[in-house]
């Protein structure tokens, strides 16, 4: 064993200087059997590479983990590819395709409030017209607010000033005066702090007199330029910062505002990527890669906290240039799947044709062609969760990371590959590049942390759960959050039993209701994880694979201000489901404490555990049992991030905490989520900081059962899966499974 753990350190180490040359996505994450699915795949200059569709049985962890069990599937995609390098258009930006009907001399006035001004110039708004002329207003710190005109792409006059500042409003107005070849830049800062010069600043140009200017018919892009290769955005040119009331009017002889040709109100259809002309020619505007909106605005009064009771208060939208709503690849593979494959965690497997660098897997999964073929239990993988951390840089940026592992981070290829490839995008636990929160994650591009090898934590330990289940010849389905989403209850009637990921940290209002609904109908729900349940997310209509997420708090990390938290999506409040409301302890029995990453403990039985209630949980364990001493997560089931009974705060007054853990590192007393969870009651001998066992009988015969820690799973296939942490989660799996009557008062 110590050969091979060297051997597989050896390995990883290698793997780190190496990047992917072969990596995709998938169009979706769920699908019934039958249906189909597309795969987008670019390589490094143009790469052959081998396709392989897998089935995963469980993870790629190496030798400290269950064995990697993979089984190859025939599929007519299979086989060697001639690859192609496809970019990633990132950063967000508005287009108007217009025709814009501009006749004469016109002016263009826009509310401007930078949050990252740099040497790198950056596109406030650009109006272009098949007649050849271009006008683009621009920032940056080496040449200051300039509005320059072209012809043909070819710069014919330019005039700057200097004045723009980082989060303040200034209102910028440029006038083109084809008539008599003036072209006038103005700004004024509107900024209502008194110790601030809030005088205008002006420069003007002449245009050459025998230069034709036109821009009837004129398409508008805000927040970046138009690219010149493609039908897109230039990434290089995307804007940082708030855009407010973008206008156009057209002119008199006396360059006099005297009819408006556009009005775009931001303030208009929030939760939509519309931006609204109130114009006369209604010119609807179209937003790309998800810029954040319901953002306080300059006429923002501080008199309400929510865009949907003051939407003229949240006029602004806040572009961003590391915004990703999707990648926007060309397909380059479609599967329609067999109506009869089984359901189970599938990939499609790309191995670059030298061999070199590592292959690359696009997971997704099947559900059964219909409910009349579905088993009696099922697993639910977490997307929504998936989603939220897709892409996470917070392992290489926060400021905390050192302190809740205990110990210098170590990075893996993953970190990596995040730092070489910065287009991939962010997850919802950074921050943009202008230090605001991240709002948005989408599944739609690849994703360095969704795959069934590299870092144990989310899809590879769900793996280990879903390897478990396999090899105690349990036939259970696999659906995901997306199916709860947008089915809701449905997703989950057909079925006696659901089983947990061990880390569900993310659901969105209807996934919460419909697993409520489940137990309260009758439905048994195990809950192998922890720290699940605990954040609202909403997922957008329009864009079915982003997350959204916001948690309001204080301007920190990766928190939202608290005026802004209310979802752009749905107008509904964000934040934690317990700040809601609707706590996790009512649903599971237990609520999240705090979290590790330095060692998992173990659990005692509690003396409640003795109740014939309960007491065929541990059938087969003598009563003093350590249970989960072991584990591939820091040598314990009882850690990383856990879950305590209580019911102030809705765990149901007859649960029962059947066993409890202890003695975890003074790293869990840092991480604590408020210091009033750390003060026991008077007559409570019992440490504070713990994950629960806990169990509960719900309506109709259902029931829950929670262990109230994420490192579990990592102890199931300890011993050749022969453990007491594998017997307590097939005892309560077996009786969950039969219909006879819980033994409630």
């Amino acid at each position: 064993m110590p050969d091979q753990i060297d051997d597989n350190v050896k390995l990883q180490r290698l793997q780190v200087e190496r990047v992917p040359e072969v990596i995709g996505y998938a169009s979706r994450r769920s699908l019934r059997a039958g249906d189909e699915i597309d795969f987008f795949i670019s390589a490094k200059q143009n790469e052959e590479y081998d396709a392989q569709l897998v089935r995963l049985k469980s993870p790629d962890i190496g030798p400290i983990g269950p064995t990697f069990k993979v089984s190859e599937i025939k599929a007519p995609i299979n086989g060697r590819h001639k690859g192609r390098l496809q970019p990633i258009h990132i950063g967000s930006y508005a287009y108007v395709p217009g025709p814009i009907p501009i006749t004469n001399d016109f002016s263009i006035r826009i509310f401007v409030y930078p949050t990252l001004i740099n040497s790198r110039e950056q596109t406030i708004v650009e109006l272009a017209a098949p007649s050849g002329s271009k006008i683009r207003v621009s920032h940056s710190l080496n040449s200051g607010l300039t509005a320059a005109i072209y012809k043909s792409d070819s710069l014919i006059c330019e005039t700057s000033i200097d004045v723009l500042r980082e989060h303040a409003w200034t209102e910028i107005e440029v006038i083109i005066g084809a008539s008599n070849s003036t072209l006038i830049l103005s700004s004024t800062p509107m900024s209502k702090s008194s110790h601030l010069d809030l005088a205008p600043y002006t420069s003007c140009a002449k245009l050459p007199k025998s230069m034709a200017i036109d821009f009837d018919g004129a398409t508008m892009h805000l927040a970046a330029s138009a690219s010149i290769t493609t039908s897109r955005h230039d990434p290089k040119t995307t804007f940082n910062g708030k855009l407010e009331r973008p206008r156009l009017y057209e002119l008199d002889d006396t360059n006099t505002e005297n009819f408006i040709i556009a009005d775009w109100d931001f303030s208009h259809d929030i939760s939509t990527d519309c931006v609204v002309d109130l114009g006369p020619s209604n010119l609807t505007g179209f937003l790309y890669n998800l810029p954040t909106r319901g953002v306080r605005g300059l006429n923002w009064s501080g008199d309400c906290l929510s865009w949907v009771h003051d939407q003229h208060g949240y006029g602004a939208i806040h572009f961003h240039e590391d915004d990703l709503a999707d990648a926007g690849w060309t397909i380059s593979h479609n599967y329609v799947t067999s109506p009869d494959l089984p359901s189970g965690c599938y990939a499609l497997r790309l191995t670059p044709f030298n061999d070199i660098t590592p292959e690359w897997y696009i997971p997704f999964f099947v559900r059964p062609n219909n409910n009349s073929l579905c088993a009696q239990v099922a697993f639910i993988v977490p997307t929504t969760t998936y989603g939220a951390y897709a892409n996470m840089n917070l392992r290489v940026t926060a400021q905390f990371n050192e302190l809740a592992h205990g110990r210098l981070t170590v990075l893996d290829s993953t970190d990596l590959m995040m730092t070489q490839v910065p287009e991939l995008g962010k997850s919802t636990y950074d921050v943009h590049n202008d230090g605001s929160p991240i709002v948005f994650s989408s599944m739609n591009r690849p994703v360095t942390n969704f795959r069934p090898n590299g870092r144990i934590y989310k899809f590879c330990l769900d793996l280990m759960i879903v390897d478990w289940l396999d090899e105690m010849e349990i036939d259970a389905d696999i659906i995901t959050d997306d199916d709860i989403h947008h089915e809701g209850l449905a997703s989950l009637a057909p079925y006696k039993v659901v089983i947990t990921s061990s880390h569900p940290e993310y659901v969105s209002r209807s996934q919460l209701d419909a697993l409520q609904q489940f137990t309260d109908s009758g439905g048994r729900l195990l809950y192998l994880g922890g720290n699940g349940f605990y954040t609202a997310a909403e997922i957008p209509s329009a864009h079915p694979d982003v997350v959204e997420v916001r948690r309001p708090g204080l301007d920190n990390l990766w928190r939202v201000n608290h005026t802004e938290g209310i979802f752009s999506s749905s107008g509904l409040p964000a934040g934690l489901w317990r700040n809601i409301g609707r706590t996790e302890n009512t649903l599971v029995g237990v609520g999240f404490i705090t979290q590790g990453f330095d060692e998992c403990t173990f659990y005692r039985r509690s003396a409640a555990s003795q109740d014939p209630r309960v007491a065929w949980i541990f059938d087969g364990l003598a009563p003093d049992e350590v249970i989960g001493d072991f584990g591939i997560l820091q040598g314990g089931a009882a850690g990383y991030e856990i879950d305590r009974h209580d019911v102030m705060k809705g765990s149901p007054a007859h649960s029962i905490v059947v066993a409890s853990s202890s003695g975890h590192s003074p790293v869990y007393d840092i991480m604590v989520t408020s210091i009033l969870d750390t003060l026991p009651q008077r007559d409570q001998s019992q440490d504070p900081i713990r994950a629960d066992m806990v169990f509960f009988e719900t309506n109709n015969n259902g029931a829950v059962f929670s262990v109230g820690s994420i490192a579990w799973a990592g102890s199931l296939s300890h011993d050749l899966y022969k453990n007491n942490v594998s017997r307590v989660t097939l005892n309560v799996l077996r009786r969950f499974m039969d219909p006879v009557q819980f033994l409630a008062d």
